[in-house]
């Protein structure tokens, strides 16, 4: 059913994977003017020394953001959509650890320490995704509990 509170965890993490495109993952201050960098879900935004990332994140994001969409989609088949979760949730996990790697990698390609990265609601913002995958995949669990506790009553 459509009005289960799985629904309502899976509409709140794709909201959590969309604020992650419009808010930046970290902010690395360069040089003395002021002049700062930042690392989104597209990358790394223009910068004089030319530092990129090379794993996709707007990719992974929108990928993660249609799997919850169709999740919420496959409302009448628990399986699929505790499937669905499963590998929503590893692809969450995945670009989360992608995301720590590149940006340890950008500061120390900027020689800037740790105290001085800048980190944006968009770290955080697949953070609240994955807790909120999990607490879906919970939901439907109990739902399928429940339908077969049901089952053996007929």
């Amino acid at each position: 059913m459509i009005q289960r509170i799985q629904t309502v965890y899976l509409a709140l993490m794709v909201i959590c994977l969309g604020l992650a495109f419009v808010y930046p993952f970290a902010t690395f201050p360069i040089g003395t003017e002021g002049e700062f960098i930042q690392l989104n879900a597209f990358g790394v935004t223009e910068n004089p020394q030319k530092i990129a990332t090379w794993f996709p994140y707007s990719i992974t994001l929108g990928l993660s953001m249609g799997i919850g969409i169709m999740t919420i989609a496959q409302f009448k088949n628990r399986k699929k959509q505790l499937m669905f979760g499963k590998v929503n949730y590893i692809l969450i996990l995945i670009t989360l650890v992608f995301i720590f790697i590149d940006t340890d990698k950008v500061a120390e390609q900027l020689g800037i320490a740790e105290k001085s990265i800048s980190y944006g609601v968009g770290m955080f913002t697949p953070v609240a995704a994955l807790a909120f995958q999990f607490l879906a995949n919970r939901g439907i669990k109990a739902d399928e509990a429940l339908v077969r506790s049901m089952d053996r009553l007929r």
